[in-house]
């Protein structure tokens, strides 16, 4: 039987896009999927970087059931997450919606409102930590309407926070695109006609902002609790995870144990841990879209 030129077209369209994915295929494989089952296997040995792994089975995974400082590393990276992502996604959406609405200068302020987010992250946090420094800036502006300085990076209540406002001006900037992105897709034609019909701002943007959004806010909800799971510079730059363990996320918690301490397979056992809640928290969220939709 003669195959079909359509059959023939599909193979070679095939064969071309294969050629063309294989280098960012090669790239994942090695860069990623490697290091990640790596990681998996010396998860269940006890390895200290100078004698060969010692298999040890689930021991690793069940001394951090019993760990309070493992415990206390994912508190404080679940009040991060919490403190960061909520305030970023209004702030991000309400800087989108000033800039569809800007007419003057629109791409100067998109870009000067853009750059925190591609400034060098090193460079963001060691700028923030003279910010916050006891003779810094910010308790310089406290001093001008009389308040007495205040510690925030070396006390257990005011670093997490110093930490969670810095979040706030270095991530809104980037999901403020996105939904930039999403709010320039939406046909200008629905707000003249709802307008015409008398909705109100608020009216418009309830009903025809908000679920046009929908997608928008899916994909910045998971990228940003990912992002904020995945946070290390800034804690590891200003605070070293102190005092007394206050800003100790889970990713400094595992640089710790690794690169410190030569804990490799518990270290590894840590980053699988964590691989596993954002991958749980990445599938209740992909649910909770399907079922809205």
């Amino acid at each position: 039987m003669t195959p079909s030129p359509s059959s023939g077209l599909r193979r070679r369209e095939t064969t071309w896009g294969l050629l063309f994915a294989a280098p960012a295929i090669v790239f994942l494989a090695v860069f990623s999927l490697a290091p990640m089952a790596y990681a998996l296997a010396i998860s269940f040995t006890k390895f200290d970087l100078t004698s060969p792994p010692v298999f040890i089975g689930l021991g690793n995974y069940r001394s951090l059931l019993g760990d309070s400082q493992f415990h206390n590393s994912l508190r404080v990276s679940a009040v991060y997450v919490l403190g960061t992502v909520i305030p970023v996604w209004a702030l991000s959406l309400g800087l989108a919606l000033l800039l569809v609405r800007a007419r003057a200068f629109s791409s100067v302020w998109r870009t000067l409102l853009f750059l925190p987010s591609v400034l060098p992250l090193v460079s963001v946090a060691l700028v923030w930590k003279l910010f916050f420094h006891l003779n810094g800036a910010m308790n310089g502006l406290l001093a001008s309407v009389g308040i007495p300085p205040i510690p925030w990076l070396t006390s257990t209540q005011y670093a997490p926070w110093a930490l969670i406002v810095m979040s706030w001006w270095h991530a809104t900037s980037y999901y403020m695109v996105i939904f930039l992105a999403g709010l320039l897709a939406i046909p200008g034609t629905l707000y003249e006609a709802a307008e015409i019909d008398g909705a109100g701002g608020w009216d418009r943007f309830r009903d025809i902002t908000l679920p046009l959004l929908r997608t928008t806010f899916f994909l910045v909800i998971v990228i940003s609790i990912i992002n904020g799971l995945r946070t290390f510079v800034f804690q590891q730059v200003l605070t070293t995870g102190g005092p007394a363990n206050s800003t100790q996320v889970i990713t400094l918690m595992i640089y710790q144990t690794a690169f410190s301490f030569t804990q490799m397979g518990r270290a590894s056992a840590m980053s699988i841990v964590l691989f596993v809640i954002m991958l749980i928290f990445s599938i209740i969220q992909f649910r909770l879209f399907r079922e809205r939709e």
